[in-house]
């Protein structure tokens, strides 16, 4: 519960020191004309939107030409090679199954976020 509420407040302080640094909120402190402190706040509820949905658009953008340049770099992963040892008959390693294709129907972020991932391989630093 304490890891909740810290992530809560977490992402309160990030909004505001985000907001803050973007220009979506003004705020003046002042004396009122009766001598008690006055806080006024000035939310530019539009700028919040265009920055909000531009950084979105971006982040699709970044996500879908990921998976197009990992579709192109991917190349089949070869047999592991033996590693010296007694002269024992090694045991045939099945053939590797192919990865699942990607739907195509979806794009950009939802492509990516929805996407199978790829088992990791193993390599010969790793064993």
């Amino acid at each position: 519960m304490r890891n909740l509420l810290a992530l809560i407040g977490l992402l309160v302080v990030g909004f505001g020191g985000i907001g803050w640094y973007c220009g979506w909120y003004k705020l003046s402190v002042g004396k009122g004309l009766d001598g008690n402190l006055q806080i006024e706040t000035e939310v530019k509820t539009k700028k919040v939107v265009e920055d909000s949905s531009s950084f979105f658009q971006k982040v699709g953008k970044i996500a879908s030409d990921k998976l197009e340049k990992d579709g192109k770099d991917s190349q089949p992963v070869s047999a592991p090679v033996a590693t010296p040892g007694p002269s024992a008959p090694a045991a045939p390693t099945p053939p590797a199954a192919p990865a699942p294709p990607v739907p195509s129907d979806r794009g950009g972020f939802a492509n990516w976020l929805l996407a199978p991932q790829k088992p990791a391989q193993p390599t010969a630093g790793n064993r």
